[in-house]
């Protein structure tokens, strides 16, 4: 089904524009919708060029499913788009320049004027007003005398504070419904034009990160003022912003200062405005707007008008940007649940039946996913790998480089079953398909029931431990460094034996670095101890045992760091 082309989702019915500048004669505009607009000197086009540069029919604009599309119909000089000439058909985006002969098009966005901030005052001259916005909000029209001297009604005041009334009971109803932030503040701008008529109007946005102003939407309703920059005074935004006053120049021309300005002779701006965009708690921008072909200044009442108007869409654009920022959080929660479903498809759905060796495993990642890794993998039917890992991070990006070590060690393993050329593999892929501040601690243990004996290979990982019946233990430790540090590392393999009652435990630094209040970690040793007093119990229940100790070691309930465990206990 085509999609709708007109801006429509509630938001006050906004055609997309193409903006057209001939090199000679006024600017206009023309409307885009359903049909198929045809460019070029003929008569019989949609939008007919007195341009000798121009073909008969030189373009089209056709509507497409993504949005507008052009396309050259073959002319003599071509057609170009953002200064590269168009062969075929090309997408429209908003803000491309288009040029046909010597015309130039701007698709939905007029062209954008420079915005250059200039130094000097203009608080030399008696017309000069300044008024803190939080003076005019707490006064509303009609709160003050609306009497004469002479005791009659001032029929003048009470008609503007009507209008003032009507104007932002209007504009409220116009920017209820949400739109994105974008053309929220492109129709913010449209609705201020309609109601105070102006030569030219700038929104400026402070960047969230910076706290710079950065121009968002130009408005030049003079043609005449297209191409002329716009100076703005940094003693008036710095005083729009710091004081939150509203200010109106309403007679540029008298001022000793800015008079002497080329940018106001060129321009002959004779009044003009500045309103910082205050949304009750923080300014987060300001509009800035200047006359120069309107006759009339601008009036207090402009001033106060334009200050009630600013705040009414101060709150909307921080509505607007609260709003996308949810939808960004939903979207996020959806990826990582997505994520989250993903990784544990990555992991082992069910523990291995291999008596008498009694194996249990889990993983627990702090940020829905993270890097975190376990595996059981069947060599034959006496051997069973059995794999730990950790990327160094957490969350998404650590998961998908686990994924990737896990897609390479079961294309590699069991069918390399030497674990010391195996795991030099491992590392040459980790190393190479990685930036270099990521590494993973491995630990690859063979458990072979028919000698009890462990083969295990150590790339820099947390030292296993095994603890016998009796209370004694051992530590499995490194055997080589973590994968992805250096290429071209060799590991060393090594064998242990496995009595009855035994129990190995393989874990990740999420456990023993714990902390308590911040300072003492849980540790190896207390670790070691729980396993010293697990012998009667199965690996499962060991397990979980040693994550109550965890959580009650820290007082948290949640993990801090993604934790990992896998219990391997030979029964007697």
């Amino acid at each position: 089904m085509r999609r709708r082309l007109l801006y429509n989702d509630r938001e006050g019915m906004r055609m997309v524009q193409l903006f057209i500048y001939p090199k000679t004669g006024d600017p206009s505009t023309f409307p885009l919708g359903v049909k198929r607009v045809s460019i070029g000197r003929a008569a019989a086009n949609d939008i007919v060029l007195s341009d000798q540069f121009s073909s008969g029919c030189h373009a089209v604009i056709a509507p497409t499913e993504r949005g507008y599309a052009l396309l050259d119909q073959g002319s003599k000089n071509g057609t170009f788009v953002n200064g590269r000439r168009v062969n075929g058909e090309i997408d429209l985006a908003r803000g491309d320049e288009i040029l046909v002969g010597s015309t130039r098009f701007y698709f939905d966005r007029d062209l954008q004027t420079n915005i250059e901030m200039v130094e000097g005052t203009t608080f030399t001259h008696s017309s000069n007003t300044i008024i803190q916005v939080k003076d005019i909000l707490k006064k509303p029209p009609s709160s003050g005398a609306l009497k004469t001297p002479g005791g009659g009604l001032d029929l003048d005041r009470l008609q503007q504070d009507q209008k003032i009334i009507a104007v932002i009971s209007e504009v409220s109803q116009a920017l209820i419904y949400h739109m994105p932030l974008d053309k929220l503040l492109e129709h913010i701008m449209d609705v201020l034009t309609q109601h105070l008529p102006m030569d030219r109007g700038v929104l400026m946005l402070k960047d969230e990160a910076t706290q710079v102003l950065e121009p968002k939407v130009i408005k030049i309703l003079n043609g005449a003022l297209r191409t002329q920059s716009i100076f703005v005074s940094q003693t008036i935004v710095k005083t729009a912003l710091e004081r939150n006053s509203a200010i109106l120049i309403s007679d540029i021309q008298s001022d000793e200062q800015l008079r002497a300005q080329e940018s106001v002779v060129q321009a002959q701006i004779h009044s003009a405005m500045c309103v910082p965009l205050w949304n009750n708690q923080d300014i987060i921008g300001l509009i800035y707007c200047d006359r120069a072909s309107l006759l009339e200044q601008f009036s207090e009442d402009d001033l106060r008008l334009l200050t009630l108007l600013a705040n009414l869409a101060a709150i909307k654009i921080e509505n607007a940007r609260l709003y996308e920022e949810s939808l960004k959080m939903i979207q996020m929660e959806r990826e990582l649940a997505l994520a989250v479903q993903i990784q544990k498809n990555f992991l082992p759905r069910d523990e291995p039946a291999f008596a008498p060796y009694d194996i249990s495993g889990s993983t627990r990642a702090c940020y829905h996913v993270g890097g975190d890794y376990y595996d059981f993998i069947p060599i034959d039917k006496d051997r069973l790998g059995v794999v730990i890992a950790d990327v160094a991070g957490v969350g998404v990006s650590a998961a998908l480089l686990m994924a990737s070590l896990r897609g390479a060690l079961h294309e590699k393993f069991p069918t390399t079953y030497n674990l010391s050329d195996l795991t030099a593999g491992l590392n040459d892929f980790v190393y190479t398909s990685s930036d270099s501040h990521c590494f993973i601690s491995f630990f690859l243990v063979v458990v072979d029931r028919r000698k009890d004996e462990l083969a295990y290979v150590n790339a820099g990982h947390n030292s296993p431990v095994l603890v016998g019946p009796k209370g004694s233990s051992r530590l499995l430790e490194s055997t080589g460094l973590c994968l992805g540090m250096f290429p071209g590392q060799t590991y060393e393999e090594r064998t242990i034996s496995v009595g009855p009652g035994d129990i190995l435990c393989l874990f990740t630094d999420g456990i023993v670095e714990t902390r308590k209040d911040k300072r003492e970690e849980f540790g190896d040793q207390r670790l070691t101890d729980r396993l010293k007093i697990s012998g009667s119990l199965g690996s499962r229940e060991i397990m979980e045992k040693i994550y109550e100790d965890v959580f009650a070691f820290s007082g948290c309930t949640e993990a801090g760091d993604d934790m990992t465990l896998v219990v391997v206990k030979r029964n007697p």
